[in-house]
């Protein structure tokens, strides 16, 4: 099922997913949930741009992201949550649920949103608030983020190496604040601060100046579909 709506995003439910079956999911959701295309070079000093193509759906208990990745260059320094994920090989999601505020979004209003960014092994960097004033989660919120990824410390590319690689998520929909049928603003985006060829991709495009994903006046519309 694809989105035909370039900023919009109609995420299915998929049903209950078994946690112990990887590949399992990873088919489900390829097969039954949305995708999309992070691809949108919004600054002209950094034009590089890896393939991203993100599928998503929900379960009764989760929202569910599987990004695949092609022609990034590896990098993978941070090894723990609330480390600085996105100087690597990085995938993010953020999320804004305070949909009456995007009407007043340039007359001065802030608007609160979540951000959930991840390195190719699933170290997770995750806070909430608005663009100047963030609380990272607690540790007891990051244990319930769920990560499925591709790699491991075991088995890394050496740095710099061109690579593929692919990464699932589960956030709790308590968590997040979703229901079934919720209509919210979100972005998703690939970046790579440090790593060999700097680049900063977005699904929906963003007006600024310079990189900056923390503008939520320029988020998209998703919805979880019943």
């Amino acid at each position: 099922m694809t989105s035909s709506a370039t900023h919009r995003l109609l995420i299915p439910y998929l049903g209950e997913l078994m946690l112990s079956d990887y590949q399992g999911i990873s088919l489900t959701i390829k097969r039954a949930g949305s995708t999309a295309m992070v691809d949108k070079i919004n600054w002209s000093d950094y034009p590089y741009k890896p393939s991203v193509q993100l599928c998503a759906g929900y379960s009764k208990s989760h929202l569910w992201l599987w990004y695949a990745v092609k022609m990034d260059y590896f990098r993978a320094k941070a090894l723990a949550d609330q480390e600085n994920v996105w100087e690597d090989s990085c995938v993010e999601f953020f999320i804004s649920t305070e949909v009456e505020k995007y009407n007043d979004a340039f007359s001065g209003k802030e608007i609160a949103y979540r951000n959930f960014e991840f390195n190719a092994l699933g170290a997770c960097f995750s806070a909430y608030g608005t663009k100047n004033q963030q609380t990272a989660l607690s540790d007891l919120e990051m244990r319930q983020i769920l990560r499925f990824p591709g790699l491991s410390k075991h088995n890394l590319p050496e740095e710099g190496a061109r690579f593929d690689w692919e990464l699932g998520v589960a956030l709790p929909l308590d968590l997040i604040g979703l229901r079934p049928g919720s209509i919210f603003k979100a972005n998703f985006y690939k970046c790579g601060d440090l790593t060999s060829r700097p680049h900063f991709v977005s699904w929906s495009s963003i007006a600024a100046p310079a990189p900056d994903f923390h503008l939520p006046q320029f988020f998209g519309d998703v919805e979880l579909i019943i």
